[in-house]
């Protein structure tokens, strides 16, 4: 379940998704594209999408359009099904994310659902930040471009972050985008400069809002570091660490959804090595897995799907929120960093690792923006 609104950035996640649907040696029987926008040149692109791609389906049309995520959830209620729900601006998604964590859902049923390992994201971000996935970067310091147009994913490329153009103190929020288009830059592989950039800064002064709605929330800075940290570990092949949590295992007869409603596990098959409670406090529902039947049990889910899924209904019904870190995807931009994200060359840099790593040799994917006069790259898309 695809909440789709923005083709710019599904037209990423299309290679994966056509990567892991079933046709294709994946786990998805179908995805469907949950119609939220009401933006027609948004879902003329979807339909079109729809129509030449075998196991995409358009629903909510005409329902759903304008209102609430909470319309959306009335669709996910079949029983002996798992809906793994997906935001539109999800730009990257291990090969084994989604394997991990359907294997996760059936064999942990207590929880009440199962979510990726964001990158991206307020929690899980502070937590990778403490496990070693988080490395020093800051925007690149010049006012204006410094380097030759590439179409690149790897941060090695670049050169290192001037020391000399290093600032001692400043405030995250402060942070502004040098040009449109600028990369972040990598000041070392030494762990000490992580205080010099917004995550170090932000995990020394935390201040009293509550995580998930605190500074990794509102700073399009910390969102970028988390995603070109998230590119250098692709780039290291250092994904383990991403990889904490334990083997949680609940008591014998810890309340579960309905067993005719669900695939119950053998608990000899893979799934739940390493998981994260959230302990019932909000999480973001931007990549999870839940049982039709439990979703079915709770309608109508509110509003706000989000603190519902993650907080409320876990705490009500006593059945929790749990992460599986083994099931890492990254998440492009809340809306409160949108401004700063968008004038990064992070989507770029997603589009080319897609083009290089998932997506098939038919559907490699170009810039919707206009390139500029005399970009050339050599074997790439620009010419």
């Amino acid at each position: 379940m695809v909440f789709y609104g923005r083709k710019r950035y599904v037209d990423i996640l299309d290679c994966y998704l056509q990567q892991n649907l079933a046709s294709n040696g994946g786990y998805f029987d179908e995805v469907w594209f949950m119609a939220h926008t009401e933006d027609k040149d948004d879902m003329d692109w979807v339909e079109n999408l729809v129509e030449k791609t075998a196991g995409y389906k358009i629903m909510g049309k005409g329902v759903c359009e304008g209102k609430k995520y909470s319309c959306m959830w009335n669709y996910a209620v079949e029983d002996n099904t798992i809906y793994v729900k997906i935001d539109d601006d999800i730009i990257y998604i291990h090969p084994d994310a989604i394997p991990q964590l359907v294997h996760t859902r059936i064999a942990l049923p207590h929880p009440y659902a199962i979510s990726s390992n964001l990158v991206n994201s307020p929690v899980t971000g502070m937590e990778q930040y403490h496990y070693g996935a988080i490395h020093p970067f800051l925007p690149d310091p010049n006012s204006r471009p410094s380097f030759h147009a590439a179409e690149t994913w790897r941060v090695s490329e670049k050169q290192k972050y001037p020391e000399d153009e290093l600032v001692g103190e400043y405030d995250i929020f402060d942070i502004t985008a040098p040009y449109r288009g600028h990369p972040w830059l990598l000041i070392s592989d030494d762990h000490f400069d992580l205080l010099k950039t917004p995550m170090g800064k932000y995990d020394q002064h935390r201040g009293a809002d509550s995580i998930a709605f605190g500074a990794a929330w509102k700073s399009w800075g910390i969102g970028a570091q988390q995603q070109y940290s998230l590119l250098y570990n692709l780039e290291q092949n250092k994904m383990q660490r991403y990889f904490f949590g334990r083997n949680i295992r609940y008591p014998e007869g810890s309340s579960a959804p309905n067993a005719s409603a669900t695939v119950p596990g053998d608990a000899k098959g893979p799934g739940g090595e390493q998981t994260y409670d959230t302990g019932f406090n909000r999480y973001n529902l931007n990549f999870c897995a839940v049982w039709g039947s439990d979703i079915r049990d709770q309608l109508p889910i509110a509003d706000d799907d989000e603190q519902a899924i993650t907080a409320d209904i876990p705490r009500r019904i006593g059945r929790p929120f749990l992460i599986d870190t083994r099931s890492v995807v990254g998440h492009f931009s809340f809306f409160t960093q949108q401004d700063g994200i968008v004038k990064t060359d992070l989507l770029d840099r997603w589009r080319a690792y897609a083009n290089e790593a998932v997506c098939a040799p038919g559907n490699l994917k170009k810039p919707w923006d206009l390139i500029c006069e005399n970009f050339r790259v050599e074997g790439g898309l620009g010419l």
